[in-house]
């Protein structure tokens, strides 16, 4: 059984909620998307990692610690953190900084995580960066690794992904070796605070959608407590469904 609604409804994001997001396979779409759908909110979108930044008109920007502090929150998007110029990038403000500003906001939306484009990873011992008054914990993962071989062309960290999964160097990557990457002690949400949630993005059609299911019911089985909901879907053709309920 699967229940449709919109991400923020799927993910209990309201008033009050600083979230999280962890992963690879579209954590600054679902971000995007969480954004958008809260923009009646006072809403703040900065990275506790590297985030390219909002380009839309009707996002305010505020690319140096100076401005980002001495910004006033106000009803629409507001992304703030530190530009480097080198790669366009925002970087994250200073921790404590960021936890004072995130009180000001209704809703606060950071990407913790960080996989170069790549559909897999293993994380370092200082990944993912959850901050500490983080609500909600998500992770987003897609099946786009699903069949293809573990290597640094499809896996971001690919030693500590070996290590969380039992392949070797040149194996295909399973779906057990995706359920290993999102559930395994020290894989996606072992930095987690709060509530975690799990997105499956990129679902977009019935084979996919079939292997996700199979998926995501061992993962309920198995890991009964670990998370408040498990999501599918995809973002960029506005689907989503929860899991099982």
């Amino acid at each position: 059984m699967t229940v449709a609604g919109s991400l923020s409804v799927l993910l209990d994001i309201s008033v009050g909620s600083m979230v999280s997001v962890v992963g690879c396979g579209g954590k600054t779409s679902i971000i995007e998307m969480l954004a958008n759908e809260n923009r009646d909110k006072k809403v703040l979108v900065s990275p506790a990692t590297k985030i390219f930044p909002m380009h839309t008109d009707d996002v305010v920007l505020c690319d140096t610690l100076e401005s980002s502090i001495e910004h006033t929150p106000q009803a629409g998007i507001q992304c703030l953190g530190v530009l480097n110029k080198r790669n366009e990038k925002l970087e994250a403000l200073p921790k404590y900084a960021l936890a004072s500003l995130a009180t000001l906001y209704d809703v606060v939306l950071m990407e913790a995580d960080g996989s170069r484009g790549l559909p897999c990873k293993g994380w370092l011992k200082n990944e993912p960066v959850v901050q500490f008054f983080t609500t909600h914990t998500v992770g987003v993962v897609s099946l786009c690794a699903l069949g293809k071989q573990a290597s640094k062309e499809s896996v971001h960290h690919l030693p500590e992904f070996l290590s969380l999964t039992g392949l070797t160097e040149g194996d295909i990557i399973t779906e057990q070796a995706i359920e290993d990457m999102i559930c395994a002690p020290f894989g996606m949400f072992k930095n987690s605070v709060g509530k975690s949630y799990l997105v499956v993005n990129k679902v977009e059609d019935e084979f996919t959608e079939k292997c996700v299911l199979v998926i995501l019911e061992k993962i309920k089985e198995k890991h009964p407590k670990m998370f408040e909901r498990l999501v599918y879907g995809s973002i960029h053709k506005n689907i989503r469904h929860a899991f099982n309920e």
